[in-house]
Order: C-alpha cells, then structure tokens, then sequence
C-alpha cells in the first residue's frame, strides 16, 4: 500500500520542476499532486512493468520469458536439432510465454516450431535481433541511461499518444521526460499494442495525463495572475 503521507519521487519531481521556474506551489496543489504521483507509481503500474516490454517483429509480439516459457526452452527448445530451429524456438518461446502451447513434448515441438517459424513475416537475423533486445531486458548488471536506444525514442511516444488520445505532442513529451512516466508510458503503449488494446482507457497512461494536466493548470493559473 503507498504511503500518501510520504512525498511521491514523481509528485518530489514535478514540484522541483515547478520551483525551478520561480513557481511555488500551495499546500492543496502539493497535495493533489502527491496524489496523482502515488496513482502513478502503483502496485499496478509496477506489475505491468514487471510483465516487461515487448518487441513486434515478423507480426508477432515477443515477450521477456516467464518461468513457464524459460523452462520449457530449456527442456524442450534448446535441445532440438540444429542452431537455427533452437533460435526459432526460443522466439516460439517468447511469443507464447502465457499461453499453453508450450505444453509440448521434444517431437511435437519440431513441428510446432517450424511451422510457426515459416509463418514468420520477417528474416531470420530480424528474428535473431528481436530475440536480443527482449533478452536485453533481463540483464541484471547496470547499463548507463540512454532512451534514445529503447526502441521507442520520446518522439516516437509521444507521437503516438498524440494521435490515439488528442492533445499537444509538446505535453506528452515533457509527461515522458521523468524516467518511471517515460517507463510506465512506453509499457503500456508497447503492451496494449501487442495485446491489441486501446491506449485511451489504459489507467497508467490517464494517471500521467492527470498528472500532466495539474502541472500545466499550476503553471497558467502563474501565468495569469502575474
């Protein structure tokens, strides 16, 4: 359970931001942002995270392995003959981590993999280099900040919440500018459109509009009493 009397690292930042700029907020506006910055960094938003980002390659969307799917590779897919058909059931793999069609034995598995695999509307080096930046995301060492490399670039996103939700394409990119939003944000593009989902009614991208809202309400309410 998040802890509203605690100061939100998101809620810290905004207001920070806002300092910066010669605003002071008032105590009911700190309040309400606190508020919308808990909305953000909830439990819920945290286990989307933890679901992973997944990568569409050849009309599939592939995702970090589950234990299901890592245990099954491990078992049936890396063990069947030759490199490459190993390869296309680790891809088999990633794009069926929650579904039961891994429930399969070393001889249905061949078959089952080569024919997804001719199915396939990509290369096999594009397949190759899906696999690896969906590997990437389990790395457990420190990799130095670089969103430019993510695949999704804060135009990219931005652009893409301008056009399925309205507004000004400058809002959603200072919304993507803090890490967590720029974070829960690409998820949850990334997922609802894997997942084929509308954007518009996702709760982790309205609490970031919410939030985005109150800021720019602080700042003109400034604007015109100055």
């Amino acid at each position: 359970m998040n802890d509203l009397a605690k100061l939100s690292d998101l809620a810290g930042a905004e207001i920070e931001d806002l300092r910066k700029d010669g605003i002071e907020p008032s105590p009911a506006e700190i309040v309400e942002l606190n508020a919308l910055g808990w909305a953000i960094e909830c439990p819920e938003s945290r286990l989307h995270l933890s679901r992973g980002v997944p990568v569409i390659v050849g009309g599939v969307a592939l995702w970090p392995q589950t234990i299901y799917a890592q245990d099954w590779f491990d078992r049936v897919g890396c063990k069947l003959p030759g490199v490459r058909l190993q390869s296309y059931a680790l891809g088999y793999a990633m794009a069926n981590v929650r579904t039961d069609l891994l429930d399969i034995g070393p001889a249905m598995a061949a078959i089952k993999v080569s024919a997804w695999a001719v199915k396939l509307k990509c290369t096999f080096g594009e397949l190759n280099e899906a696999i690896s930046q969906v590997l990437q995301q389990d790395e457990q060492f420190e990799q130095p900040p670089n969103k430019r490399d993510s695949g999704m670039t804060i135009g990219d996103l931005s652009a893409t919440l301008t056009a399925s939700l309205g507004g000004d394409p400058d809002f959603w990119e200072r919304r993507c500018a803090a890490s967590y939003c720029y974070d829960v944000i690409e998820a949850a593009v990334r997922q609802n459109n894997a997942d084929g989902k509308p954007h518009g009614s996702d709760p982790r991208i309205k609490a970031n509009r919410a939030l985005g809202w109150a800021v720019e309400k602080i700042r003109e309410s400034r604007n015109v009493e100055a």
